[in-house]
């Protein structure tokens, strides 16, 4: 019988050790506690990767994931990019530690109806709606929107105060602003 309770015990402090271990090492995407302040500037994910499409072989991709823990079930509203930030990406092409290019994002965010918001007529009245969207939204019909998001880009070369500054343009259409998806908020939306 002593056997028996020394072999449970053991057991249990093995789990323990084992489930708190691993509890310990788990990533919460909100490293520094100062962040927690500023959730839409809190870099989570990074990922590069050589482009896979047919003709850009030779490209590189860039993506970069900020505001942790946003999923579709996490809404109705969710956190927009911020517009008094700027977000970069910094790339050292030699490996002295010192970034070589930079691009730089900066959001703009306006409200649907031509800046009015969306509203609702309820009992006579037009009640102004607190979300994002106000119905199904697609890739070809994005007028349930009551939110949109919308950045520039610029490259910079050599040091992000002081190199040279250069806007990137849509290829299509000559345009430096372009329009940011609207993130995947669940299937009743999309």
């Amino acid at each position: 019988m002593k056997r028996l309770k020394q072999n449970v015990l053991a057991a249990v402090i093995a789990a323990t050790y084992t489930v708190t271990m691993s509890a310990a090492t788990a990533s919460s995407h909100r490293e520094a506690p100062f962040i927690t302040e500023n959730p839409k500037v809190d870099a989570t994910d990074f990922y590069m990767f050589r482009s896979y499409e047919p003709g850009r072989e030779a490209f590189v991709t860039l993506v970069a994931n900020y505001n942790p823990l946003q999923d579709a079930y996490g809404g109705p509203n969710y956190f927009s990019l911020a517009q008094d930030a700027l977000y970069e990406i910094h790339i050292d092409n030699n490996g002295d530690a010192i970034e070589d290019l930079t691009f730089q994002f900066q959001f703009d965010n306006k409200l649907g109806n031509k800046g009015a918001g969306a509203a609702l007529a309820i009992n006579g009245k037009n009640v102004a709606v607190p979300l994002k969207n106000i119905g199904g939204v697609t890739s070809s019909d994005n007028s349930k929107l009551n939110f949109t998001e919308s950045y520039t880009v610029n490259v910079v070369s050599g040091d992000r105060r002081t190199g040279t500054k250069a806007a990137v343009v849509g290829s299509n259409n000559g345009l430096a602003d372009f329009a940011k998806p609207y993130d995947n908020v669940g299937e009743k939306t999309f």
